[in-house]
């Protein structure tokens, strides 16, 4: 049985050993021939295997009927489902779709409010909201624009400047 814990607390180690310290070691790790970071031979799959079939290993030995050899089968069968788990859980974290990073192209056409009115051949601050954050932008107009004005980018002359005009909404 302490064989069995043994393995558990190796594969518990090698869990918090991936969390923590998991960029690192995939670093470290990239002479290897084959993927080590999201696969079946990723640390967190390794380590939660062994964590199962070391702890699943040693609760099957609590009892008077299971051998060595059966609390070891046990032990794989626990560890196979922790591991697959962990596979799944891995891969899905790893593949994960992320939303693609906003551009100052993108902000024509937004829809804005006038934060700091905008005089004629100056600037004011405009409000938007993109991709949902929270933008303020030095803006220009044709003419003059008063605080609290709804408008529209119809142009960036840089990333943090804009020309807009009046929505009419």
């Amino acid at each position: 049985m302490d064989v069995f814990l043994v393995i558990g607390g190796v594969g518990v180690a090698l869990v918090v050993i991936s969390v923590l310290f998991g960029d690192i070691l995939d670093g470290v790790l990239e002479f290897a021939p084959f993927e080590l970071s999201d696969g079946l031979l990723s640390m967190p799959v390794i380590g939660a295997f062994l964590a199962a079939f070391g702890f699943g290993g040693a609760l099957l030995m609590q009892g008077p009927q299971f051998s060595p050899l059966w609390a070891g089968a046990g032990g794989v069968a626990a560890g196979a489902a922790v591991g697959g788990a962990t596979l799944w859980l891995v891969r899905g974290l790893m593949n994960m779709p992320t939303d693609p990073t906003p551009r100052t192209g993108d902000l024509v056409g937004t829809i804005g409010t006038v934060v700091t009115r905008i005089p004629p051949n100056g600037l004011g601050e405009i409000s938007v909201t993109t991709s949902g954050q929270r933008l303020k932008l030095n803006a220009r107009a044709d003419g003059p624009v008063a605080a609290g004005t709804t408008v529209v980018v119809v142009d960036v002359t840089s990333p943090t400047s804009v020309i807009v005009t009046e929505s009419g909404f």
